[in-house]
């Protein structure tokens, strides 16, 4: 004789309960449970939601409002280092390479050309920039190939 199979088995267990009901007591406990946590939740004030909504507003004011004041803090010399005027006459005597030694010595056709070149673009190449001006823009002559790729820069006065 062959031992039944899974699923004669849950057949016949599901039709076992399909007449097994719970108590009415446990409806009974059940739907009290709910009533109670309802009157609970409705029992509190009922601005809760406002305050929650209201609180992520808030939290982004005292951010910036700290944040600012951080700023204003800080002492201008500490934001950027100095550059003296050595240091400046030094670059503008010579070329700044942007591509490795290599790729200028292959040449090539290469072009001097003058250009107005952003302090945003000087502070991404590590040139010491200040953060007040970073918007005004630098008289710049860019050593270029005949493809337009750029070599080098050497600021002008």
């Amino acid at each position: 004789m062959t031992p039944p199979l899974l699923d004669d088995r849950l057949r016949a267990l599901s039709v076992a309960l399909d007449d097994a009901r719970p108590p009415p007591t446990v409806d009974r406990a059940i739907a009290a449970a709910v009533d109670a946590k309802l009157r609970k939740r409705s029992a509190g004030p009922a601005h809760r939601g406002f305050e929650r909504w209201l609180a992520w507003p808030v939290g982004l004011v005292a951010s910036i409002f700290a944040l600012s004041f951080i700023v204003r803090q800080t002492q201008p010399d500490e934001v950027g280092p100095g550059v003296t005027a050595e240091t400046l006459r030094e670059a503008a005597q010579r070329f700044t390479p942007v591509v490795p030694a290599d790729e200028i010595a292959r040449g090539g056709d290469t072009y001097l050309m003058p250009a107005r070149v952003p302090r945003l673009t000087l502070a991404q190449l590590g040139f010491p920039v200040n953060p007040e001006r970073v918007g005004d823009a630098v008289d710049a002559e860019l050593l270029v190939r005949a493809d337009g790729t750029v070599l080098a820069l050497r600021f002008v006065r």
